[in-house]
């Protein structure tokens, strides 16, 4: 978990909430979020900049610029602890859950050293964490922070009341994990594939498995290879027949309890265990959330106002630059490619770019022009 800690800009007194601490950064960072929130006498400080940021993935931003801050940290126990540091944040429109990053040289500077330990949960999320089984103390259900005492409360005696719906774990996290030998089949076994299942050549890449005696295939399709999923979602489909779409919705192995008011989620919950308690189905403690506003499924935020798209997802898209070889373009339409279906005039959008390649070929000459910067 992040360490995330709060810091007041000493010029306005102003708290800023959700402070990240990483020590993987070089340089400090205010997202653009916190920036259009601050008083314009701040905001007027800003400095123009031609550097760019590089971040892991190797991906290139250029900041809206530089901005000077004196912020001060202090320890709430002790005022004694409060040290003052004048630092130069870079200013960058990208997506964040933080409004700033302090990175390892201000970290330095204040003399902060980040505990590993303590940072696998923050105190709000320690906060939002039951424990449900006490014969699995380790194995906490989270519950949302944004109910009512009251719904917290029902909810995890509810849990509690459910217990046999989640599948306690008894793993030893000191142990490592064991890699098991190949295992042979029994020799009656053999001696039937030998016999029952010849070798198809032109599949055999494709469904080839290893005996003592030899590669064979299967002369059909595996039903562990194509139906295990299409399988798994009737029996979902059958199971939760009456819910999906009113109070509930699945995809394979995910599911989301959706209710319209804090009043319903007791009454939803009870629904969705009796049949999950009915069909001998178990949920990872260690997986579920209950009583949230917004979560992911399928990759998207789902949240009151609706859905909404990942902002992890789509941050290296946003901070994409432009292509600088030829090698560059070359790998950017092969991505594009992958992305045709859900792009509306995909054709057409890429044109330009094939334009380049098909120029740079012909007259060994790399271009980047305006046409092809606004394609998408």
């Amino acid at each position: 978990m992040p360490i995330v800690v709060s810091c007041k800009i000493a010029e306005t007194g102003i708290t800023v909430m959700k402070v990240h601490i990483d020590n993987g950064s070089s340089v400090d960072i205010i997202y653009e979020q916190c920036f259009v929130q601050l008083p314009e006498s701040i905001k007027a400080n800003l400095q123009t900049t031609a550097v760019s940021l590089t971040g892991f993935a190797g991906e290139s931003s250029l900041p809206i610029g530089i901005l000077p801050l004196d912020i001060e940290l202090d320890d709430v126990n002790d005022d004694a602890l409060a040290r003052q540091v004048r630092l130069d944040f870079y200013v960058m429109r990208v997506s964040s859950r933080y409004n700033m990053l302090l990175g390892r040289t201000t970290i330095s500077r204040f003399g902060i050293i980040p505990s590993t330990i303590h940072g696998q949960e923050t105190g709000a999320d320690a906060d939002n964490m039951e424990m449900i089984n006490t014969a699995y103390p380790e194995q906490k259900i989270k519950v949302g922070r944004n109910v009512s005492a009251d719904t917290r409360k029902q909810i995890v005696q509810l849990l509690v009341q459910y217990m046999d719906v989640f599948a306690w774990l008894n793993v030893n996290p000191v142990l490592k994990p064991v890699i098991q030998k190949r295992m042979g089949m029994a020799p009656d076994r053999v001696k039937w594939l030998c016999d029952e299942i010849p070798m198809a050549q032109e599949d055999a890449d494709k469904t080839a498995f290893h005996t003592g005696k030899g590669i064979y295939s299967y002369i059909m399709m595996p039903f562990g290879l194509i139906n295990v999923g299409a399988t798994y979602q009737r029996l979902i489909d059958t199971a939760f027949d009456k819910q999906i779409g009113r109070n509930l919705e699945a995809f394979v192995d995910d599911l989301v309890i959706k209710s319209t008011t804090q009043e319903r989620i007791i009454d939803d919950m009870r629904e969705t265990f009796d049949t999950l308690r009915r069909i001998n189905m178990k949920l990872n403690p260690l997986r579920c959330s209950f009583g949230e506003t917004e979560g992911k499924f399928l990759g998207y935020l789902v949240t009151e106002q609706g859905i909404q798209a990942n902002p992890k997802k789509i941050t290296a898209i946003e901070n994409m630059t432009a292509p600088r070889t030829v090698k560059e373009v070359q790998s950017l339409t092969g991505k594009l490619v992958a992305l045709t279906r859900f792009l509306s005039k995909a054709a057409e959008r890429q044109l330009p770019f094939f334009k380049t390649l098909k120029g740079c070929l012909k007259q060994k000459s790399f271009v980047w022009s305006s046409e092809v910067e606004t394609a998408f």
